[in-house]
């Protein structure tokens, strides 16, 4: 996948957490807050969106999910390097973009996404009549044939 500024080419790779710079003095975000939930979905789905690094391994985006793929015990994480050649105003603004170009759900959305995952529940289920038959097959999956 290529991603970047225009003209730049950003290439996706696997890299070790700990060759990850983290410029804490430099960066807008100090504290990475509650990280539970995050952590909770990484372990769950994995890691959704690589985190960003320049082309001499500083951090761009992503210091929430490095923190959260530490915690968890991961030594290598997803990241996407994008070229800055050394631009630390292109580095400032990637960092900003990130956190500030981005829209919460609403809270009718959020209300829709319950409804969907109770469905989804619903029906993996089955029907009561469902239930009951896979009870009563569970009966026989284990007995000897005779």
């Amino acid at each position: 996948m290529t991603v970047g500024f225009p003209g730049e080419q950003g290439v996706e790779m696997k890299k070790a957490i700990s060759e990850i710079v983290v410029e804490e003095g430099a960066r807008i975000r100090k504290d990475v807050g509650d990280i539970a939930a995050l952590e909770k979905s990484i372990a769950n789905v994995g890691l959704l969106n690589p985190v960003v690094i320049d082309e001499n391994n500083r951090l761009v985006a992503g210091y929430r999910r490095i923190a959260a793929c530490r915690n968890l015990g991961w030594k290598e994480i997803e990241v996407t390097v994008l070229p800055f050649g050394g631009d630390v105003l292109k580095r400032l603004d990637a960092e900003a973009d990130e956190n500030l170009f981005r829209k919460d759900f609403t809270p009718a959305e959020i209300i829709a996404i319950e409804k969907r995952r109770e469905e989804i529940y619903r029906l993996r289920r089955g029907t009561p009549l469902q239930r009951l038959w896979r009870w009563f097959k569970g009966l026989f999956a284990g007995a000897p044939a005779q």
